[in-house]
């Protein structure tokens, strides 16, 4: 009777954990800004906000990786991203359709859907993908998962990211 008595509690505790919560009004409104600062800084390629997205933690896990610091690092990716040959034409998240959880860490974090069109090299791109959206200390993030390294990096500095499954991006060139 004990053994199934503590079943039942490990179990319980264990979909508590798992259980989204809900988001307040403002978080949810906190998120739009953000993404709506976002989409406008891809469209206008202003490099500050889109090098802003990336959460604290993990700029300074790269600095620190790298022994350089912050403002080393701000002013290498601003400089990467100006020397892109990629233009943004069109970018949307849809929050309309966005997947909110909470880690089992007490993380918040969003899964949205986006959809963007990109010119590189004169063809016109449209990629489908997931942008995810994390809070860390009440303030929202958009990290960069468009690969496994990416991924893993963020795996390292927010151990719950392993739990995520990432659905796939898909990349169709547009006449």
């Amino acid at each position: 009777m004990k053994a199934l008595f503590l079943s039942l509690f490990l179990a319980v505790c264990f979909w508590q954990g798992a259980a989204a919560r809900e988001f307040t009004a403002e978080e949810k409104a906190d998120l739009q800004a953000q993404i709506m600062r976002f989409e406008t800084a891809l469209k206008q390629g202003d490099f500050s906000v889109i090098t802003d997205s990336v959460p604290p933690k993990v700029l300074q896990h790269i600095a620190t990786t790298a022994g350089i610091t912050l403002e080393q690092l701000r002013s290498a990716m601003q400089k990467q991203i100006a020397l892109t040959s990629v233009k943004f034409l069109d970018a949307k998240l849809d929050t309309d359709n966005a997947t909110y959880n909470e880690a089992p860490d007490g993380t918040s974090y969003v899964l949205v859907p986006s959809r963007s069109l990109i010119e590189s090299q004169g063809q016109k791109i449209e990629v489908k993908s997931t942008v995810l959206a994390l809070m860390d200390e009440g303030k929202w993030y958009l990290p960069r998962i468009d690969d496994a390294r990416q991924i893993n990096l963020l795996r390292e500095v927010y151990p719950f990211v392993t739990t995520i499954e990432f659905p796939t991006r898909t990349v169709t060139p547009v006449e």
